[in-house]
């Protein structure tokens, strides 16, 4: 048997209960401890804060997680060991030869390093932005599988998580679609509403979100903000893997598995795998996705590093595109508490969880992605960094997308048959794309100490992206609607080819980019950091339309080069070690109305300009005690592209959006984690804004919710057992579903469960129950589609099962 010590550090310490351990497996031992003086600065870095357990393992192995630990943690633990090995007296020497510590540190949470904020290698804490890091670990803990899920763990964000034609609607400080861009481990794949597909979270070491404007990192199409899941990367000399395996209502099905292999002392491997499948609460939907990435990481020396990951995935997204709107004075079942509407609309009780699409329906993909990256350290002041990646994607829609409560007698289907009164009118739309993308980034890295105390990185950079996009289109030609189904029955049938389906619509893209970038920020004894950032841009878009009969459409045609010029101004202040305020003003640019693979002529005239203003604190006073940030800021776009009558558009319209956004994480005890973001905004569209034949001007962005919050609870340890419980309350205020403000989605909040079970050093198994009130809710209304709302998911559950070794 042996004892592990009393560790301490004087007044400025915490001292750690003597423990009794029994060399077991994966047996837990909470830490106790107490902190004699919180509020007191460290000295010399002897300050240890312990806010999770010690697993026991085999041969002796102690690991310390979920914890908050400063660099004498690993000695105070060694000194402890080894005075118990005095006491434990010299009759055991070889037992003693197999045991050994391991200690698992997490940085503090505010030290995190983020290129999605930037090339220079700020901190959190330093970076003059609101940036949330999404763990694994926290993904993991908090049950989300798809990175939509994933993304509504950072304040403020909404996601869709619904229609398969733009599956990736994110809402950002009240911006959404083409104006959030969402990237591939740093690489833009074109404009969101066209190419981003819902991810496997298992297959990510983390998802990053900067929030507000940030052309300046990115170019065109980062008003709202930019979203980057990582890639898990490969490691030298060690060898791991873990294997995820889950299922859930709705016969969801999810595996996953990776495997870090040391090839040689200079050459690594990692593969990475994931599935998932799922009936879908709407049955019918039948999503699937499997994702493999491969990456080999080569050092030779110590000074360069080689990095080559290549990736395949396909997919075929949820077939859900919504459930029809029904007039409330002709169908009697509507049901009460979901929504709101001045024109009379509802949903029928009877097409709740209803599948109105046909039932070979398609939302498929192929996407490779073969991505090389190179460092190397000149010196110990200058680095090189080299991206060189391609991208082939081919996506396939089939579906009956659009679904019409026909009320009235006279509309006929697409062979002239009389539609039924009272039956959903559908219509047939399919969509081809085939995408080629070549890029190439260089940067360099040039730190210097200056005169005065003064300390200089500087980032200077180029990069170039070629896109190649073609996109065909149909669409039947004859009858008011495709076809019809019952409401409360609907008999799915197949897609077929109906009358002037085909041939299809074409549309080629060519897309240029050239871009120069630069970077710097001065830091001034310190405590003071002014940062900068500029970036200038050399876009060609040449977009060419030809008709059914193969004839090029010279008025929708044509070509254009634009300059987009951007830049970040920004300045932290460090009130405490720990406690940091910051103010910040960047721009941003973005196609003024549909996007780049979408605008026709007259439509992409310039560029819609925009700019932010923002102020925050960020503050880990206690070294993970209680960690938060406070954010203030004001985003005005301008030069969106409106209407001004039936036949002229100009870029005369304008959206503003301000708000503030606060999250924190606080350990008031050991065991027991809350964890909390709220945000507010406040965002209208300006004055002459016309969408078609609606005038917007004042109204309310459509589904963007004033005021979103989540909150969590964690208590480990429950019963000094193994066990983790959690719960999560999420609220999301009422939103708009149009632009002419006439549907009102009314305000829901959930409650979910989750749990997990450490049942071995090497193995946690996890249990989740999501909307536990079975709360009836819409999620998203598609201004595409205004006859139609996409319903939230019903309860659910998931079991898993994590082991790594």
């Amino acid at each position: 048997m042996r004892r592990l010590g009393v560790v301490g550090f004087g007044v400025w310490g915490i001292s750690v209960r003597r423990l009794v351990v029994k060399k077991v497996v994966a047996r837990v031992v909470p830490v106790k401890g107490f902190m004699i003086r919180p509020f007191a600065q460290p000295k010399g870095g002897a300050f240890l804060f312990v806010a999770g357990s010690v697993f026991l393992g085999l041969a002796g192995t102690v690991f310390i997680s979920s914890a908050f630990v400063q660099p004498a943690m690993a000695q105070a633990l060694a000194r402890a060991v080894s005075s118990s090995d005095q006491e434990r007296g010299q009759d055991q020497p070889k037992q003693r030869a197999e045991e050994h510590i391991v200690v698992k540190q997490e940085r503090p949470a505010l030290s995190y390093q983020t290129e999605t904020g930037g090339k220079l290698g700020l901190s959190l804490q330093h970076n003059p932005a609101t940036i949330s890091v999404i763990s694994d670990r926290e993904m993991a803990r908090k049950g989300t599988q798809i990175s939509s899920e994933a993304l509504q763990l950072a304040p403020g964000v909404q996601s869709s998580n619904a229609s398969p034609g733009d599956p990736c609607q994110v809402v950002v400080r009240g911006f959404s679609e083409t104006q959030v861009m969402i990237q591939r481990d740093g690489i833009y794949m074109g404009p969101t509403s066209m190419t981003c597909r819902l991810q496997n979270t298992f297959h990510f070491q983390s998802i990053e979100l900067l929030q507000g404007p940030a052309s300046v990192f990115q170019g065109q199409g980062a008003v709202g903000g930019i979203v980057d899941m990582r890639y898990k990367l490969p490691v030298l000399n060690q060898f791991h893997a873990n294997a995820l395996t889950s299922y859930g209502s709705f016969n969801t099905a999810n595996l996953g598995g990776d495997v870090n292999i040391p090839l040689a002392e200079t050459l690594a491997m990692r593969v990475d795998y994931s599935h998932m499948t799922s009936d879908y609460f709407v049955s019918g939907a039948n999503p699937r996705n499997d994702d493999l990435t491969v990456s080999l990481l080569w050092k030779p020396v110590e000074e360069f590093t080689a990095r080559l990951t290549v990736d395949y995935a396909t997919d075929q997204l949820p077939t859900y595109f919504g459930t029809p709107l029904v007039p409330s004075a002709r169908v009697s079942d509507t049901v009460g508490g979901m929504l709101s509407s001045s024109q009379g609309l509802g949903v029928s009780r009877s097409s709740l969880y209803r599948y109105y699409n046909v039932g070979n329906a398609q939302a498929t993909s192929q996407n490779v992605l073969p991505t090389l990256h190179l460092d190397w350290q000149m010196t110990p002041d200058i680095s090189l960094h080299s991206r060189t990646y391609f991208v082939y994607s081919k996506r396939r829609w089939q579906n009956a997308e659009v679904y019409s409560f026909v009320d009235g007698p006279g509309g006929t289907d697409s062979y002239g048959n009389a539609v039924p009164e009272g039956d959903i009118g559908r219509d047939r739309f399919y969509v081809y794309q085939n995408q080629h993308q070549v890029g190439q980034e260089f940067h360099a890295k040039i730190e210097s100490d200056l005169d005065a105390g003064l300390q200089n990185t500087l980032v200077v950079g180029a990069q170039a992206d070629y896109f190649r996009f073609l996109r065909q289109r149909g669409f039947p030609t004859t009858g008011d609607y495709a076809d019809s189904v019952s409401l409360a029955d609907p008999q799915n049938g197949l897609w077929e080819n109906l009358p002037g389906l085909y041939p299809s619509f074409k549309s080629p893209t060519t897309y240029l980019n050239t871009a120069m970038f630069l970077e710097d920020v001065v830091t001034i004894q310190k405590k003071l950091r002014l940062i900068g950032g500029f970036r200038y841009d050399w876009m060609h878009l040449d977009r060419q339309n030809f008709n059914r009969d193969g004839r090029f459409n010279e008025a929708t045609s044509f070509k254009g080069n634009y300059f987009p010029a951007n830049f970040r101004l920004g300045a932290v202040y460090d009130v405490m070690p720990y406690v940091s305020t910051y103010a910040s003003f960047s721009t941003g640019e973005d196609p003024p109305g549909s996007n780049l693979f979408l605008a026709n002529k007259g439509d992409f005239e310039g560029l819609s300009h925009s700019y932010q203003e923002e102020i925050g604190i960020k503050a880990d006073p206690w070294r993970g005690v209680f960690v938060t940030s406070l954010s203030f800021y004001n985003i005005d776009r301008t030069k969106i592209l409106t209407t001004i009558d039936r036949n002229t558009v100009t870029t005369g319209g304008s959206q503003l959006s301000r708000g503030v956004e606060w999250q924190g994480v606080l350990h008031p005890l050991q065991d027991f984690t809350l964890d909390a973001n709220v945000a507010y905004v406040y965002t209208r569209y300006g004055r002459n804004f016309h969408v078609g034949e609606i005038d917007a001007s004042g109204n309310k962005v459509p589904n963007v919710a004033p005021v979103v919050a989540n909150l969590w609870g964690i208590v480990s340890h429950v019963g000094e057992m193994p066990l983790d419980l959690g719960v999560g309350l999420r609220y999301v205020a009422a939103r708009r579903g149009d632009y002419a403000n006439t549907l009102r989605m009314n305000g829901y909040a959930l409650v979910n469960l989750f749990a997990a079970w450490h049942a071995h050093e090497y193995l946690t198994v996890y249990g989740r129950i999501n909307n536990v009130g079975n709360k009836r809710y819409v999620r998203w209304a598609d201004v595409s589609y205004p006859s139609e709302v996409f319903l939230g998911e019903p309860r659910s559950f998931t079991i898993s099962a994590q082991a790594s070794f």
